[in-house]
């Protein structure tokens, strides 16, 4: 594979990666406050505060992840 294909592949691998740790976070807080937070962000404010909070909270685990080498730099 050319390098441009690498980069892609890389991009949306590492996308998916974290839109997998955002949906399990968001189910286990969701689990445990009982509370929606998946549902649409635009339509609250609150709404689009918590999803920011838990993507960004996805993005965290996933470079504690990497650092920790339990999850691959490629991934």
């Amino acid at each position: 594979m050319s390098n441009e294909q690498n980069k892609l592949v890389t991009t949306v691998t590492d996308s998916t990666v974290i839109v997998s740790i955002t949906n399990g976070v968001g189910y286990l807080v969701k689990k445990l406050l009982r509370e929606d937070f998946l549902e649409d962000p635009s339509s609250r404010v609150m709404n689009f505060v918590k999803f920011t909070g838990i993507v960004a909270g996805s993005m965290v685990l996933k470079g504690y992840l990497e650092k920790e080498k339990i999850l691959p730099k490629s991934v």
